[in-house]
């Protein structure tokens, strides 16, 4: 009874709900960023520049601070493309004369890694796992600092359902970002990533599927949306075969962020055997002794590394803009609550028509400004630190909430929940959708009971659209989430969506449940547990990848585990 009490004393009442938050600010926001001079917003574009730069002053004008002290941060909203004459990785030790590995078969950076170059030793890391709570550590033995780590995909007896991790279904531990985190704690200049003898089927470098020189399904992209891709879609959403493709090929590269801040490669089997072999060791041998005893024990190969990671520039860059109100108790402001909307849209086309996204999601950004004012400038400061963030490149496939993700900036373990507010201009009878909630056991009494007073009614459906917004990636990366959204309708992604058609006073609402929700977030002293109630994470041994991606995958295809 205590803890409920103090949860309710911690929320915002309604009587004190701020200006910010009204109808009035909120139209005159989304009328800014819906209008014609902004041209429809397409990411990386010049209207999308001006929104970034306006956003930018707002943060500023409210007090925030800097994200890593930068407002705007940079990614590609293109594909990547790897930059053949400058990627390369030469290993001394090997024979007489040094082993150059080019970008193919048997070496791939890892899209979603750091470019660079790291010079160091190569030491054997086994699966890259610590995890003392199984009695297993396959870094404990091994000084990895100044070092290029070499570390196996999944985890011991992947293919064994009697293994001592979980069976056939992975756990945690076998997540790339989890290994190399884990390896980046531990001093390593670079990772290289290899499948394993015994249960990889496929023994070349993963990963070739996401780079256009190396994908048969990136080329039979194009043609294939041409014939997919009606006219009249096309007409309507200011949709092209070759920027469709582009998308779905941008969105793949950017769908397993590591967080990384090393360079990152995946290596064939082969060479990983041929590096263990002149290293003294047989991997064979090593994988099929650890399966067994469950002990990993890593070693130093005396070989030596200089591993290059090079990429042609994007064709086109997008910028997030992210402001963080400091949090005020000490123990708890390393940890961040995020609310986040993206504020791109799609553009214009070539004969002058506008799609100017007023509901989709001029609506969101409105919500997140006024939500960031009423927190800025109210009282109590917040014990957590709360992060606004807003995304470009949505419409593109989540780029810009997979490349924050991507960028390590804050890393996930410290993102204590994310807000998206997506969509939320068109609700009727004031109803609104929230999607997430089964993310962690509480968040649905607590949008409920903060939800008490206004004149919106949250529902808990149109979980089909969990995919298609920015806190999906913030799901996959194990973050509690909650995406409010009032559906589609006749005008998304068409020119109609304008100013004047949405439902300023719901919205309102909207914004004011997720002022309450954020601050209460931010001034609990116990953070969401993270929940997969979704069935999303963990995934079986061989099983497709469940993540959203643009076509059919392998399993040895998928580039977070």
């Amino acid at each position: 009874m205590f803890a409920a009490l103090a949860l309710l004393a911690a929320a915002p009442q309604a009587p004190t709900t701020p200006a910010a938050l009204s109808p009035e600010r909120l139209q005159a926001d989304v009328r800014f960023l819906a209008c014609d001079e902004l041209g429809g917003r397409a990411a990386g574009g010049p209207g999308a520049a001006i929104a970034a730069a306006w956003l930018e002053a707002r943060f500023r004008r409210l007090g925030l601070e800097p994200l890593a002290g930068a407002w705007r941060h940079p990614f590609p909203a293109a594909p990547r493309r790897i930059d053949r004459a400058a990627c390369r990785l030469v290993v001394t030790g090997v024979g007489d004369e040094p082993l150059v590995v080019e970008p193919g078969p048997d070496l791939l950076p890892h899209p979603t890694a750091p470019t660079g170059t790291a010079v160091g030793e190569i030491v054997f890391a086994g699966y890259g796992i610590h995890a003392p709570e199984l009695g297993y550590d396959d870094l404990e033995s091994v000084d990895l600092h100044g070092r290029v780590a070499l570390i196996l995909r999944w985890e011991p007896g992947a293919d064994d359902e009697h293994s001592r991790f979980a069976g056939l279904t992975l756990t945690p531990h076998a997540e790339l970002a989890r290994k190399i985190r884990a390896c980046q704690e531990r001093g390593a200049v670079a990772v290289l990533i290899a499948p394993p003898p015994g249960p990889a089927k496929e023994a070349d470098a993963f990963g070739a599927a996401c780079w256009p020189s190396f994908s048969p399904y990136a080329r039979a992209l194009e043609p294939l949306v041409e014939r997919r891709l009606g006219a009249r879609e096309r007409e309507q959403g200011n949709l092209t075969p070759a920027g469709v493709a582009a998308e779905l090929v941008a969105s793949l590269q950017a769908s397993a962020p590591l967080g990384a801040r090393v360079p990152v490669a995946t290596i064939s089997r082969r060479l990983a055997e041929k590096l263990v072999r002149a290293g003294g060791g047989d991997l064979r041998r090593w994988v099929r002794e650890t399966d067994e005893a469950g002990l990993g024990d890593g070693f130093p190969l005396g070989l030596r590394a200089e591993l290059s990671l090079a990429l042609e520039p994007p064709a086109r860059t997008g910028w997030n803009v992210a402001a963080v109100l400091p949090g005020a108790d000490p123990e708890l402001r390393g940890e961040f609550v995020v609310v986040g909307a993206h504020y791109d849209h799609v553009g214009r086309a070539g004969d002058g028509r506008i799609w100017h996204g007023a509901d989709d999601n001029a609506s969101g950004v409105a919500a997140l400004l006024a939500i960031a004012e009423a927190l800025a400038w109210g009282s109590p400061p917040p014990r957590r630190s709360i992060l606004f963030l807003a995304f470009d490149g949505e419409e593109l496939g989540l780029l810009g909430s997979s490349w924050f993700l991507a960028s390590g900036l804050v890393p996930p373990e410290r993102i204590a929940a994310m807000l998206n507010l997506d969509m939320i201009g068109r609700a009727v009878a004031g109803r609104f959708h929230v999607l997430g909630s089964r993310s962690s056991p509480d968040l649905a009494e607590r949008v409920e009971r903060l939800a008490a007073g206004l004149q919106v009614r949250p529902d808990f459906e149109g979980e089909q659209f969990f995919d298609r917004s920015d806190q999906a990636p913030f799901y996959f990366r194990r973050v509690p989430v909650l995406f409010f959204n009032t559906d589609e309708h006749a005008d998304y992604h068409r020119p109609s969506d304008t100013w004047e058609k949405l439902d300023y006073r719901a919205a309102a609402g909207i914004a004011t449940l997720g002022w309450r929700l954020a601050a209460e977030l931010a001034a609990t002293e116990e953070r969401p547990a993270f929940v997969d109630g979704y069935g999303r994470l963990d995934p079986r041994f061989g099983a497709p990848p469940e993540i959203p991606t643009p076509f059919p995958l392998a399993f040895e295809d998928r580039l977070d585990y």
